[in-house]
């Protein structure tokens, strides 16, 4: 047995609030102290300092933000020549250049770069842009020749790809990486995900259509990552779910696109593009179908639904399905950023779930952001509510979007308690369980992760200082990280 002692323990367990000391035999808990153990074991000292269950992000693309770790980080990127200087100095990936979290608002320039400008640095070799909210990017001329599903190309080609296309280019680039970079890009989220204190990570796997890609792959090499990943058939192919024994299908299948590229889908239009609406990406029909059909085989569907229009027409056949045919599937709505009070209501009253990213406020929502300039301040303060959420009584697992944002659990939180909007803020605690107990709600694990109790599997972060009181939670340092009773940092 292992005793962790000499620390302030943070169960995340209503009924055994805190412990003095937590024994740990084959990878689970087997006993909370009360008083200091005085018995035949191998002692963890804490040295006083702060024990966790080990953070959960519930919306990661782990394979996509690992391979683009190996590529080119374009963020904060002041002008174009920035841009291009970076581009140079990038590795390649055999025949093709990867690059990543591009703000083309924070450019001088306001605006991408075009396929001519590209093709200047890089005539023979494939490069692709992405935007930093995943839904536009931007290739050179080589890459558009080898993609089949973007031809034929018309005289209005300048590089720049939204919606079905910007899907269909990106899964050309990603389907091109062989098995060995496939499973190295899950090495490097594994070890992104323990930096920042997390033993279990919701990943999406597919490519957001009809194929899951390397579903199977990932699921035979499990053992070889030092965290665990809970995967997502992402994509509309339920048989080929079934087949692979996914219990979820979906994540980041799309019923609209982003604030940022202008896609997601409104009620009312844009404050600074007053004829765009947004896009619902499929129709009435198409998720009736998908969302039946999947209910009726005991898949929990999770749908991508950032504009409050998307997330009506997602909600609308979650609360049919479950009316019709009540089952705990926990049919997730990932982002939900814009609600109403009554959208808000019918989520608690249909016993529906919400990913979120508590860090989508903190980065685009404060005064003056991207959320002002392209919703009006209005409705900016019906974006992330967590609070009214959580009165509703719909549980909220925390996530990142990872590569979007940082995968960093402490963030989130630190974010989730200083929401700009104050009415929707949530206690350090309860943010706390957004990446713990609620998070394991989620997928269904709420017997055996997220809390520190008997039975539970052994995952723990170990922090410098106390989250529910520290003045800067963002701040704190994460000292060790052990899953399942074995330390990983």
């Amino acid at each position: 047995m292992k005793i962790f002692y000499n620390g302030s323990i943070i169960t995340m367990n209503k009924q055994v609030e805190t412990a003095l000391a937590v024994g740990v035999d084959n990878g689970r808990i087997v006993e909370l102290f009360n008083r200091q153990p005085d018995m035949a074991a191998e002692y963890i000292d804490l040295q006083g300092k702060w024990l966790l269950p080990g953070f959960i992000d519930t919306h990661t693309h782990s394979n996509s933000g690992g391979l683009y770790s190996m590529g080119v980080n374009l963020e904060h990127c002041q002008n174009l020549n920035e841009l291009y200087e970076r581009l140079r100095a990038g590795k390649l990936m055999g025949e093709m250049l990867i690059a990543w979290h591009l703000d083309e608002k924070e450019l001088k320039e306001k605006r991408f770069p075009t396929a001519a400008e590209l093709d200047k640095i890089f005539p023979e070799k494939a490069v692709l842009i992405r935007r930093v909210d995943g839904h536009s990017c931007v290739i050179n001329s080589c890459a558009a020749g080898q993609i089949e599903a973007i031809q034929p190309l018309d005289s209005s080609f300048n590089g720049t790809f939204r919606r079905r296309a910007n899907d269909q280019i990106v899964n050309w680039f990603h389907r091109s990486i062989d098995e060995e970079h496939i499973l190295k890009s899950y090495d490097n989220a594994a070890r992104h995900a323990i930096k920042y204190g997390h033993t279990s990570i919701h990943t999406m796997v597919g490519d957001g259509h009809e194929s899951i890609e390397h579903y199977k792959l990932l699921q035979a090499n499990m053992a070889r990552y030092p965290i665990e990943f809970i995967p997502y058939a992402q994509c509309f192919n339920i048989d080929a779910a079934i087949e692979a024994g996914a219990p979820r299908l979906g994540g980041c299948i799309l019923a609209d696109g982003s604030f940022g590229s202008h896609t997601a889908a409104l009620f009312e239009s844009y404050a600074d593009q007053p004829d765009n609406y947004g896009v619902l990406y499929h129709n009435d029909a198409f998720w009736e179908q998908i969302i039946t059909r999947a209910h009726a085989c005991d898949l929990q569907v999770a749908v991508h639904c950032i504009g409050d229009k998307a997330i009506s027409q997602i909600l609308k056949y979650y609360e049919k399905v479950q009316k019709e045919n009540p089952k705990d599937l926990r049919h997730i709505l990932i982002h939900n950023e814009l609600t109403s009070d009554e959208m808000i209501r019918r989520m608690g009253d249909s016993n529906i779930v919400a990913a979120m990213q508590p860090m989508f406020d903190r980065l685009w929502a404060g005064e003056d952001g991207l959320y002002e300039t392209v919703l009006g301040k209005e409705r900016t303060l019906r974006t992330t509510r967590l609070r009214s959420l959580r009165d509703a009584g719909v549980i909220i697992g925390g996530g990142s979007d990872w590569y979007v944002t940082e995968m960093d659990a402490l963030a989130g939180i630190d974010a989730a308690v200083r929401l700009h909007n104050p009415e929707e803020r949530l206690t350090p605690y309860e943010a706390v369980q957004l990446y713990t107990s609620h998070a394991a709600w989620l997928s269904h694990d709420e017997h055996r992760l997220g809390q520190i109790a008997v039975g539970y599997q052994a995952d723990f972060v170990v922090l410098e200082e106390n989250p529910l009181e520290a003045d800067d939670i963002a701040g704190i340092n994460i000292i060790d990280v052990f899953k399942k009773g074995e330390c990983k940092s």
